[in-house]
């Protein structure tokens, strides 16, 4: 069985890294200066925000998880 807690951690893994991969690439558009017509900040604004969403769910799923098993050992016991 594939515990939630190692799913939420990965998902909020993951959710970084892509938070960071669009962070960087805003980032290096203020280093370049392409054209006008080749910035495109729009698509890396909304990568930024799912990603944060994504974190974000992640992290309640976890906290969830571990409500949970908290609570199934407070019986237990």
């Amino acid at each position: 069985m594939i515990s939630a807690t190692s799913i939420s951690s990965g998902g909020m893994a993951v959710a970084a890294q892509r938070f960071s991969s669009a962070a960087e690439s805003i980032a290096t558009l203020g280093t370049s200066l392409p054209s006008p017509t080749q910035v495109d900040l729009s698509s890396s604004a909304v990568r930024l925000i799912e990603s944060k969403a994504e974190f974000g769910i992640n992290a309640a799923v976890l906290k969830s998880s571990l409500d949970t098993d908290r609570r199934v050992l407070d019986i237990l016991v």
